[in-house]
C-alpha cells in the first residue's frame, strides 16, 4: 500500500507498507522518520472522487 504522510513541518514523505500493518504501528514509524504528523493520505483506497485521509486522529 502506498501512503503519503504530511508532517506539521510542511514536508511530506511516501511510504510503501504492507496492507496488514496496524495504523498505530505505522504512525509511530512515520513520526520516527519525520516528526509530528499532520495528515496521512492512503493512495490505495480505490476511491474515484473522494480523498482518503486521516488527519492525525487514530
Amino acid at each position: 500500500m502506498k501512503i503519503t504522510v504530511h508532517y506539521k513541518s510542511g514536508l511530506s514523505q511516501i511510504f510503501i507498507v504492507p496492507a496488514e500493518i496496524q495504523v498505530t504501528e505505522f504512525r509511530k514509524i512515520a513520526e520516527k522518520a519525520g516528526g509530528e504528523v499532520h495528515k496521512i493520505d492512503f493512495s490505495s483506497c480505490h476511491l474515484k472522487s473522494d480523498k482518503c485521509y486521516m488527519e492525525g486522529k487514530f
